[in-house]
């Protein structure tokens, strides 16, 4: 791979007074353009600063605007030229970098932004994100993570592939392979296959843990220190987040758990909720419980880009979202409100990031810096029962060594 660098000042001249964001976003275009050259190119913004979801938006459509201004089109479609944009910052202000990519050769540029443009984040309400590595996962892609302490023995870690799930037993400090089991299934899986750990406690159903793959399920139990797996097809609704005392449904004293029906052959969730509350929700990838002044609330992070919320067995927009990825889960911190949305980064990067977000009314507000990871995320999850899980959800990365579980906890500033 070959790596160009074009100095900021060539195309937008040496200068140190202030510059508005339309100045720095005209800037950065007159720059890419300058690489790429007029025609369709597929462009990717992600943010690695304090700027609010709303703030990174706005500067997306100022960028694709002046992009096309300078002949470069921004697409959706798949082209041979990619533009990479990362909003970051340093000592002075905002530094905005392009990473534009031909082939094998990725030439980067960047500007100075308006130190203005950065909204810091009220000290009242800040968090802050800490990640711990839990395993290095060198084989198969990891769907889930659940750390289970039995009673009267050490914890287990139980990690979900798609075709196996593989236990591991704390020993000295560190965890230790131990068994492992095929997961049987006559249909085929999808090719991006996604997967979900439960503890039996959460559900109350005797086994230790319960997995669920599309169109199978899986129950674990002990039985003199030893796991075992059985595993079945199954075309039942997964768990997706306990309503017991949250307000959406009537029966939420018997501690009603909230279901969704996934999609066997794809990646998400058809938007039929078991029990239903009388109404279908377009299909989605994630769901999580937020607190409410009147409860609880649902959120679903849809296929078509838009977050909604269910409350009150009413379904509206969340706004400040657009920059959010496909994962997302609730931890509950004791900061600010109680608990928040940690969600992943939006776009296949190199690299993605961790933040934490709250929704006091309509809109997400990210109480938190990104928490920067060394590969895309590719599964989030609340972590499970025994695993410490206050503030705390697993992470999986596809790193450079393999897949990297992390979990990720939620620290009052």
């Amino acid at each position: 791979m070959t790596v160009g660098w074009l100095p900021a000042a060539a195309a937008a001249g040496q200068t140190h007074a202030p510059v508005t964001r339309e100045q720095s976003t005209s800037d950065l275009a007159r720059q890419i353009a300058a690489l790429t050259g007029p025609g369709l190119v597929k462009l990717t913004i992600r943010s690695r600063s304090l700027l609010t979801a709303d703030a990174v938006t706005a500067i997306r459509q100022l960028l694709d605007r002046d992009l096309r201004g300078f002949g470069v089109t921004p697409s959706g479609s798949d082209s041979a030229t990619a533009v990479r944009v990362t909003l970051s910052e340093n000592n002075t202000g905002g530094l905005w970098v392009a990473e534009v990519q031909e082939g094998t050769e990725v030439r980067v540029t960047m500007v100075s932004a308006d130190a203005g443009a950065v909204q810091a984040i009220p000290v009242a309400a800040a968090i802050s994100l800490r990640r711990t590595l839990l395993l290095v996962h060198n084989a198969e892609p990891v769907l889930d993570v659940l750390v289970i302490t039995p009673a009267g023995d050490s914890s287990r870690l139980i990690v979900l592939e798609p075709e196996r799930i593989v236990s591991y037993v704390l020993t000295a400090g560190t965890w230790v392979r131990d068994q492992e089991f095929v997961i049987g299934h006559t249909r085929p899986f999808p090719r991006d296959m996604r997967g979900r750990l439960m503890a039996g406690q959460q559900l109350g159903d005797g086994n230790l843990f319960d997995a669920y793959l599309p169109g199978v399920a899986c129950a674990g139990q002990e039985s003199n220190r030893r796991l075992e797996v059985v595993c079945s097809d199954s075309d039942d609704p997964w768990p997706l987040v306990e309503s017991s005392g949250s307000g959406l449904g009537a029966n939420t004293d018997q501690g009603l758990q909230q279901k969704a029906f996934y999609n066997e052959t794809r990646n998400y969730f058809t938007g039929l909720l078991a029990p239903g509350f009388g109404m279908e929700l377009p299909p989605f990838y994630e769901a999580a419980a937020i607190a409410r002044p009147g409860g609880a609330a649902l959120l679903f992070d849809g296929m078509d880009g838009r977050v909604q919320m269910m409350e009150n067995r009413r379904l509206v927009p969340v706004t400040g979202a657009n920059d959010w990825g496909s994962d997302l889960a609730t931890v509950h911190t004791g900061c600010g409100s109680g608990a928040q949305i940690l969600v992943s980064g939006s776009g296949a990067e190199a690299t993605d990031s961790v933040r934490a977000y709250e929704i006091p009314g309509r809109e997400a507000e990210p109480v938190s810096a990104p928490l920067a990871m060394e590969g895309p995320v590719t599964a989030m999850w609340p972590a499970g029962e025994g695993a410490g899980n206050e503030g705390g959800a697993t992470v999986v990365v596809h790193a450079a060594t393999g897949y990297e579980v992390y979990r990720v906890t939620a620290l009052c500033n």
